[in-house]
């Protein structure tokens, strides 16, 4: 069992049937490219790998080491973030998780997000504090007080097989769309969301928090344009847009969303990524 330094979080969090899942920490998401730390806080302090083929990297949010980030990348794909962790000693840091800073009592936390369901010993580390149906945990110095938070893609446990009863109709997703507002759209949207035009791939290159807000890679800026295009269409005209279902060996089945627009054919295809179809790839022509 690999063990490390536990982590850090800014939330954003989907609740379902009791189990709460944290994509978010700090400004990144679970599933972005491994190229997005690296751009966000540029120098490795370390890397390596465990014997089961699951990497890491360690990256400086304090010069003095009071606070860092840890990046695990899973075995079955090591260019998306599987796993987010901050920690540290620098009392007062805000986790953007719950209310929660680096440095609090046990008392402090327990007010904030309740009793933990289990509570193991992490040796000279001190105590790891777990929540059942959750993908977050935290860690608790020797002195009881916050150290970290770590979040992990749990999308195998808690969503084992995809629920095409999640598959978002026309007018449910095209509302999303049209509303422009960066939030609202980036709900719907895969962090490994890879964009096609004109022989170029565009992807979120930075920090979550910085895309949704500024639109860093300009992947909201294609969004918007690929919403003009499906509003110029008729859903109900078999000639202009189709649905269908991608199937592949080995894994999961995609929605593809086909479109015609001045005789060109245009491309949205739908992932299921944790417990939603969510805008994977998209191809403009």
């Amino acid at each position: 069992m690999r063990t490390l330094v536990l982590l850090l979080a800014s939330i954003i969090s989907l609740s379902l049937i009791g189990q709460e899942i944290v994509t978010d920490l700090n400004g990144f998401r679970l599933g972005q490219f491994r190229e997005v730390p690296k751009n966000e806080l540029k120098t490795i302090l370390q890397q390596d790998k465990f014997e089961d083929g699951f990497e890491y990297e360690i990256y400086l949010l304090e010069q003095d080491t009071s606070a860092y980030m840890i990046f695990e990348y899973a075995n079955y794909d090591l260019q998306t973030i599987w796993s987010i962790q901050l920690t540290g000693n620098k009392e007062g840091y805000d986790c953007s998780f719950k209310g929660l800073k680096l440095g609090m009592t046990t008392a402090e936390i327990e007010k904030k997000i309740g009793n933990p369901s289990s509570i193991e010993d992490a040796g000279p580390y001190g105590k790891r504090w777990e929540y059942d149906q959750t993908n977050y945990s935290l860690e608790i110095s020797p002195a009881g007080l916050l150290a970290g938070i770590k979040i992990i893609d749990k999308s195998v446990d808690f969503y084992p097989k995809p629920d095409m009863n999640k598959i978002p109709s026309y007018n449910e997703f095209i509302k999303t769309l049209n509303s422009k507002n960066r939030k609202t759209v980036s709900e719907l949207i895969a962090p490994s969301i890879e964009i096609y035009k004109n022989e170029k791939v565009y992807f979120f290159q930075h920090s979550w928090d910085k895309e949704v807000k500024n639109d860093k890679s300009g992947i909201f800026k294609l969004i918007n344009e690929t919403t003009e295009m499906l509003n110029k269409i008729d859903p109900n005209d078999s000639l202009q847009y189709e649905e269908n279902m991608r199937l592949s060996m080995g894994q999961d089945p995609k929605h593809v969303v086909k479109f015609k627009v001045d005789g060109v054919n245009n491309e949205i295809v739908f992932k299921y990524i944790f417990g939603r179809y969510l805008i994977w790839e998209v191809k403009l022509n």
